[in-house]
């Protein structure tokens, strides 16, 4: 017999043709002498080269009836004929003629897939993806593409986006470029249809080897200074966290042994110290009798001492990870086919990246703090406000963060201001932050057209009803005077941490008063010291005697608290979406992109001094 020509032929979205495939599953037999019918098998399969699909399958069933020995075959290409030809009918009564236990493998593959297609053409998705169930690596490439491509139209039906494009970045494995090509754009159309967050959760979940990880990365890659932007995407439209949960009923993860993986020399070594007092003062308080074991590993300075750490975690035993804190350690491990560890990174990976499912990124991040002042002040009815931070990195990041989680929430952005650093006379920004500037042009314009001199007053924008201000201490008590000096004094000014030093310094900090700012609880408020001590945790006073609690220190011990606690939690946080644990930076919680939100506690400068 002569070798059918296989094609695999995808129109549109269309089902893969298997028709020359169905050629080739069993070989040809003799043919009888009597009745031989007027169309052989090589004029049916020109029949259906040409489209006469009805013909064809008419001739396949005349060659079924007249040869016994490839019944079967005959009958599956009639059958295969009347689905192209798109009469279900006549598919299904092709099918009602053969039996399942005189198929061979392949030949009962073909036949769940040509009754998972009625069933999804009388819209029954479950019942296709039943049929749908055979291991695609023992199929030939042909039926493993028919396979993938049927399966992705049931999820469709049942509304399963995400899935239906893992089955169809499954199929583009197998296709040509032009089919490929085809596959992808239905790939990008049905990841288009997730929501962001969703589409965070499937990039987490979503093993590193699958095909689909790939197209996931794509969508999800942002230049490199877009660790902000990540971070500000997923919070942007997020809701505030409603409810604080009472940790007492929530339940403990089980876990034996905790690796900690901190740089011991290094630029990062004196932050990392202070995290490490505060894991250790977080576990030698831990009251629960099945406390884990905790081991120390150096994670060194680059990315592949960072992996060569974790790798060593695994061989102590670890079951969890906490850290490293370097960046660019955190996307080596996300990235690593050896991230196998539940894990909690102490910084944010790059923006592309994301954490595996079970493992969580957790940072101080000045965005997050500038989302945590959006949320203040609309919540305390500022709907219009002006934004005034450093002209540098750090200060877009923040601005960045603040304008996108305040235009979410309903506010409105009305002036922006960058201020250079370095700079002591603030005045030209400060001028344009609070629209004094605009007054003064505006002055000068009606005086060209008048001709007549006049002396005004420039005043600030009526309708402003809040500032926002980033900076560090000096730039803070340079911004705040200036502030008031353009009429800006009985204006809500609303900061970040960093404009207050960690110390309490009344004669410096004299000029900041009645300033609204966010920072760690645990360094700030006496009260939230007590619920801490109720959990376990030792106070600031009583740590006073650690230089690493001196100053903006306080705040990465903390830290480090929090990053114990939450190891023991992180299960029960990601189940229960919306609930917040009471934590020594803040309350916390967890997203749907594997990052742990902090929302920071409040405080008003009076005479110099921070308070409630």
């Amino acid at each position: 017999m002569s070798n059918w020509r296989q094609r695999i032929r995808v129109h549109g979205t269309g089902l893969v043709l298997l028709s020359g495939l169905l050629l080739s599953l069993s070989g040809c037999g003799s043919m009888p002498a009597l009745m031989k019918p007027s169309v052989d098998e090589a004029q049916a399969q020109q029949m259906m080269d040409e489209a006469q699909f009805r013909q064809a399958a008419q001739a396949y069933t005349r060659l079924a009836k007249y040869d016994r020995s490839q019944r079967v075959r005959y009958q599956l290409l009639s059958a295969n004929a009347w689905r192209e030809e798109g009469d279900y009918q006549q598919v299904r009564e092709s099918l009602d003629k053969l039996k399942r236990n005189e198929l061979t493998p392949a030949q009962a593959a073909q036949f769940d897939l040509l009754d998972a297609e009625i069933l999804l053409d009388s819209n029954e998705p479950q019942g296709a993806l039943s049929l749908l169930i055979a291991d695609t690596s023992k199929l030939s490439p042909e039926l493993a593409a028919s396979y993938f491509e049927l399966r992705a139209k049931a999820y469709v039906q049942l509304g399963d986006n995400a899935s239906a494009a893992g089955e169809r970045a499954s199929l583009s494995l197998l296709l040509d470029p032009v089919e490929k090509a085809a596959n992808e754009h239905e790939i990008r159309e049905l990841l288009a249809k997730l929501t962001p967050d969703a589409l965070r959760a499937l990039l987490r979940s979503t093993p590193r080897d699958q095909p689909l990880y790939a197209y996931l990365r794509g969508l999800a890659a942002v230049p490199r200074e877009g660790s902000a932007r990540s971070f500000t995407e997923s919070v942007a439209n997020a809701p505030a966290v409603a409810k604080v949960a009472n940790m007492a009923n929530a339940q403990r993860d089980k876990i034996t042994k905790i690796a900690l993986l901190l740089p011991s020399s290094g630029p990062l070594a004196p932050a990392a110290r202070a995290v490490q007092d505060g894991v250790l003062a977080a576990y030698f308080s831990d009251r629960e009798s099945t406390r884990p074991e905790l081991v120390l590993v150096d994670s060194g300075e680059t990315p592949e001492s960072g992996l060569a750490a974790y790798k060593k975690a695994i061989e102590l035993g670890a079951e969890r990870v906490i850290g490293p804190i370097a960046r660019e350690q955190v996307s080596a491990i996300f990235q690593s086919s050896d991230a196998v560890l539940p894990s909690l990174a102490l910084n944010f990976a790059d923006a592309s990246i994301l954490p595996p499912q079970g493992s969580f990124q957790f940072a101080l991040l000045p965005e997050e703090e500038a989302v945590a002042a959006a949320e203040h002040m609309f919540e305390r009815g500022m709907k219009r406000v002006a934004v005034l931070v450093p002209e540098d990195d750090f200060g877009k990041r923040v601005a960045e963060a603040f304008t996108a989680r305040f235009s979410a929430l309903g506010g409105e952005v009305l002036e922006q201001a960058f201020y250079a650093p370095q700079s002591t006379d603030l005045s030209p920004k400060v001028q344009a932050a609070v629209g004094v500037r605009q007054s003064s042009e505006r002055a000068q314009l009606v005086r060209s057209i008048v001709g007549i001199p006049f002396t005004v007053f420039p005043a600030r924008r009526y309708d402003l009803e809040g500032i926002f201000v980033s900076g560090r201490p000096a730039q803070a008590r340079l911004l705040l005077p200036q502030l008031r000096a353009f009429d800006a004094e009985d204006l809500p000014i609303v900061a970040t941490s960093h404009v207050y030093s960690g110390t309490v310094n009344a004669e410096q900090d004299r000029d900041l008063s009645g300033l609204e700012f966010c920072d760690v609880p645990w360094v700030m408020t006496p009260r939230f010291e007590t619920r801490i001590d109720a959990a376990g945790v030792p106070t600031l006073s009583e740590m006073r005697q650690l230089s690493s609690t001196v100053g903006a220190g306080g705040r990465l011990v903390a830290f480090g608290i929090d990053a114990y606690r939450l190891m023991n939690y992180l299960s029960w946080l990601e189940a229960h979406p919306g609930s917040a644990m009471s934590g020594a930076t803040g309350l916390l919680s967890t997203d749907s992109s594997g990052s742990v939100r902090r929302r920071p506690s409040w405080h008003v400068m009076r005479a110099g001094v921070p308070g409630n």
